[in-house]
């Protein structure tokens, strides 16, 4: 009998290639999510540095504001530092991307400068709704302002736990794939 014994196997690539997919997805992790919840990490820290009013790596308090007259303070300012309007608290953010980085940050234009530390450039002070100033005792048309040093404070950082913390959440672990 010819051809006795011979066995022939077929298979349907498309199963196969569903079988390698499905595999590959259970042995990598999803980065993106993970990512995000660094990013969320982050600036629920940041936010702690605002409320703390301190570096949120070394716990260094900030440099303290001037003090400052009831006149003098921006009209809905709270008095904390940094947080005048709380706009930029409320513009830090961060996006998550599928190889695992985060970009965290914030658009505002002085965010730098508050984070780091600086000197702002010297500058004309011209009114808008009137037709002088009024600075130091006198009324003038302009007022040359010299720029002002900016002590730095800052309110982003990763404090040297930030891995520890989110490798030991629960919601890694599981994305991780080895919750108990």
């Amino acid at each position: 009998m010819a051809g006795a014994g011979i066995l022939k196997a077929e298979y349907n690539d498309s199963e196969f290639q569903a079988i390698l997919n499905a595999l590959s997805k259970a042995a990598m992790p999803d980065l993106r999510k993970i990512a995000a919840f660094a990013g969320a990490e982050l600036k629920d820290i940041s936010h702690g540095a605002f409320k703390k009013e301190a570096d949120p790596v070394t716990g260094i308090k900030w440099k303290d504001i001037k003090p400052r007259d009831k006149e003098a303070k921006s009209p809905g300012s709270t008095g904390t530092i940094l947080q005048d309007y709380g706009q930029l608290k409320r513009s830090l953010t961060w996006e998550a991307y599928p190889d695992g980085s985060v970009i965290f940050g914030s658009n505002m234009v002085y965010a730098r400068i508050h984070q780091q530390g600086g000197k702002t450039r010297a500058h004309e002070i011209v009114p808008y709704h009137a037709k002088a100033l009024y600075f130091n005792g006198r009324f003038a048309r302009k007022v040359k302002h010299p720029g002002s040093l900016i002590p730095a404070r800052p309110y982003m950082g990763v404090p040297q736990d930030f891995d520890r913390r989110i490798l030991n959440d629960p919601e890694i672990l599981k994305l991780l794939g080895l919750e108990a």
